[in-house]
């Protein structure tokens, strides 16, 4: 079992915009809070990345969670963050649930 890092990249995506991602993140979930108008509502992000720790876990695979900042100051990233050595088997074991939710992305 090799390491987890949840060091972090600043990816830009404009001169004045950009996020934060670990380097080994497996996956992620935005997170706008709870207000009425929230697009990517809190407990939305929570299920769907609950989704995911249940299959790691089912499969004995170790992840770590960290929030990440964004330009957006209303938007944190939520990923979690698998070691090298177990990406692969942790992408082709989640990669179907991006099809059944609204808010997991693949990193």
């Amino acid at each position: 079992m090799g390491n987890i890092s949840v060091k972090k990249i600043w990816i830009a995506t404009s001169a004045w915009r950009g996020y934060e991602e670990p380097i080994d993140a497996l996956c992620g979930a935005n997170d706008t809070g709870m207000s009425s108008d929230s697009p990517c509502p809190s407990t939305t992000r929570e299920k769907e990345l609950g989704m995911v720790k249940t299959i790691l876990r089912k499969n004995r695979i170790k992840f770590k969670q960290t929030v990440c900042r964004s330009s957006n100051v209303f938007c944190s990233h939520v990923y979690l963050c698998v070691s090298k050595e177990d990406k692969q088997r942790a992408y082709d074991l989640i990669e179907p649930l991006v099809h059944e939710t609204i808010l997991l992305y693949m990193c």
